[in-house]
C-alpha cells in the first residue's frame, strides 16, 4: 500500500467551469492519465481541498464519480472553494456512501486506513504568510476568527487521531493533510505548524498554491516532519508519492 496527495483537482461540475483560463489546458485529462497510470487499487489518495467549482451537493455529483472511477481509496478534505460541502458529518456521509472507493473524509477527525493514520483541517490564510497574488485561484483575505477556528478543528483531529491510534496493535504511520499552508517559505512558524509539529506526522501535506504562488509554501523537513505542495499544478498534475509501506 502506498499513499499520494492530490489537491486542487478543481473539477468543472455540472456549472462546466474549465480551468483553460489558468493555463490547464484540457483540465482534468492530464490528470486522469497520470493518475490512472501511477495508482494501485489497494493504494491511498489523500484529495487536499478544492475538490470541485460546485456550489450546492446537487453540483458535485458528476465530479464525485468523476473520483470514484479513478484508481486507488480516496481520503477528502475540504478546501475554500468547496462551498458544497457542508458541516453536517451525517450528511457528508450520505452523499459520499455511493462512491466505494472513498475511504473517508476529515472534518473534526481522522481517518485511519492501513497503516496511514490521517489528521487536518483546511486552515486558512495565516498572518505569518508572505504577500501571495490574489484573485479567483490566488489568496484569501486573513480572518482572525477563521485562523482559530481551524486551528481548533485541526486540534480535534488530532485528538481523534490519538484515540484511534491507543487502540491500534501496530504502529500508525501519522500523516497531517490540509488545505492551506500550514507554513510559508519564510519558515515563520504558525499557529496551525505549533498545532501538527507537536503531534509529530511524519508528512504534512498541502494544496491551495498556484502558478506565481507556489513558490510560497514551505517545502522541506522542520521538526522532523516533511512539508509536501501537492496542489495540481505545483505537483505537475500527478498525484504525488508521499509514503509507501
Amino acid at each position: 500500500m502506498r499513499l499520494f496527495a492530490i489537491g486542487d483537482t478543481h473539477l468543472p461540475s455540472t456549472r462546466k467551469k474549465d480551468m483553460d483560463r489558468f493555463g490547464w489546458v484540457g483540465h482534468p485529462e492530464p490528470l486522469r492519465k497520470a493518475w490512472d497510470a501511477l495508482v494501485g487499487p489497494d493504494d491511498v489518495v489523500i484529495v487536499a481541498g478544492d475538490i470541485s467549482w460546485a456550489t450546492r451537493t446537487s453540483e458535485v455529483l458528476d465530479d464525485l464519480a468523476w473520483l470514484d472511477a479513478r484508481p486507488g481509496k480516496k481520503v477528502l478534505l475540504r478546501g475554500n472553494h468547496d462551498f458544497w460541502w457542508g458541516d453536517s458529518t451525517a450528511k457528508l456521509k450520505k452523499l459520499f456512501e455511493p462512491y466505494t472507493s472513498f475511504v473517508g473524509f476529515i472534518l473534526n477527525s481522522a481517518v485511519e486506513v492501513g497503516p496511514y493514520l490521517i489528521a487536518g483541517s483546511r486552515l486558512w490564510t495565516a498572518p505569518e504568510a508572505p504577500p501571495l497574488p490574489g484573485g479567483e485561484m490566488g489568496d484569501e483575505v486573513q480572518k482572525p476568527d477563521y485562523i482559530e477556528r481551524e486551528a481548533n478543528r485541526l486540534t480535534l483531529s488530532i485528538k481523534d487521531a490519538e484515540a484511534k491510534e491507543k487502540k491500534r496493535t501496530t504502529p500508525a504511520v501519522r500523516i497531517c493533510a490540509v488545505h492551506f499552508p500550514p507554513m510559508y517559505s519564510n519558515g515563520i512558524e504558525t499557529a496551525f505548524s505549533k498545532v501538527l509539529e507537536a503531534w509529530k506526522p511524519q508528512v504534512c501535506v498541502y494544496g491551495h498554491l498556484h502558478g506565481p504562488g507556489i513558490g510560497a509554501g514551505y517545502v522541506g523537513t522542520r521538526e522532523g516532519v516533511r512539508y509536501v505542495l501537492a496542489s495540481c499544478d505545483a505537483a505537475g498534475f500527478t498525484p504525488v508519492l508521499l509514503h509507501e509501506g
